[in-house]
């Protein structure tokens, strides 16, 4: 979480909650606010009031809707900040709408729209392209359709299920379809929070083992035959065989094989050096 949304929860937590007749008298002075034609100066300002410490009295609640979508915001570049200030937006429309003389408390009232204000949030907002909320809600409902129909339906079936056109059934989907960009630098879920799906993509031009042990090879006509045999019986298998095996092997002493290793080893270290590190090599060769 970011420190923004700390600091936030650390100031609205300040805010006193309302009692159950604090929220009647509120939700009754905001009712006839809005309902008025014509309200007077004096409503205008309790309206006004009310309205605003029903709010704020609520903002604790929109946070605890928007905490139930973390887990999305991890595949989206979007602070919690964001969804909470989606959020507010149906707290505010739910204030407005709120009629007390229905007997249900106002969280219970304001949860829908502060949760419809979240969802209409994350459709704008889900990828890269920007789609009308309208065409997302209807791929939606054609792909939940789907899924709960136990054959396949064609295009036409969803289309007539729906109450929409086959072709702008077809339209909304290709759009979605398109829309759905996935960026490299998301984090994969179930790692340690330090691999990104681009850590998993592969490049054609890394070299591959057997390139590295390539260009090695290439560099041991340098060595002499005695040498070469030493290397090869050093270093050719997956178990590397000790001094006074590979002495045995072809009938010279261990100090002879030492010798001959440390001989092949120098020369080729000679030769990749430059290709190693040709910074350092340019350097050695410029006079001082």
């Amino acid at each position: 979480m970011s420190d923004a949304f700390g600091d936030y929860l650390r100031c609205i937590g300040r805010i006193p909650l309302l009692t159950a007749q604090e929220e009647v008298h509120l939700g009754t002075i905001v009712k006839q606010w809005m309902e008025s034609d014509q309200p007077s100066a004096s409503l205008q300002r309790r309206g006004r009031r009310a309205l605003q410490r029903i709010v704020t009295a609520n903002l604790r609640l929109v946070v605890t809707v928007a905490l139930r979508y973390v887990r999305r915001l991890k595949h989206l570049s979007h602070d919690p900040m964001d969804l909470v200030q989606a959020g507010n937006m149906g707290l505010l429309r739910a204030a407005e709408k709120y009629d007390p003389t229905r007997g249900y408390k106002f969280s219970t009232y304001g949860y829908w729209w502060i949760r419809q204000s979240i969802n209409r949030y994350l459709q704008e907002h889900n990828g890269t392209i920007r789609m009308p909320v309208n065409l997302v809600s209807l791929a939606n409902r054609a792909e939940a359709l789907q899924m709960n129909t136990r054959r396949s339906l064609s295009s036409g079936e969803l289309a007539e299920s729906l109450g929409e056109t086959e072709q702008r059934l077809l339209y909304a989907l290709a759009i979605q379809h398109r829309s759905n960009t996935i960026s490299l630098d998301q984090q994969l879920s179930g790692g340690d929070g330090e691999m990104t799906l681009l850590d998993t993509v592969t490049d054609s031009r890394a070299p591959e083992i057997e390139d590295d042990y390539g260009w090695i090879h290439s560099q041991l006509h340098l060595l002499s035959s005695p040498e070469l045999t030493v290397i090869q019986l050093r270093y050719g298998e997956t178990k590397q065989r000790s001094f006074a095996e590979v002495a045995r092997m072809i009938g010279r002493s261990k100090d002879q094989v030492q010798r001959l290793e440390r001989h092949a080893l120098a020369k080729l270290r000679r030769n990749l050096t430059p290709a190693l590190y040709p910074e350092q090599s340019l350097n050695r060769s410029q006079p001082r």
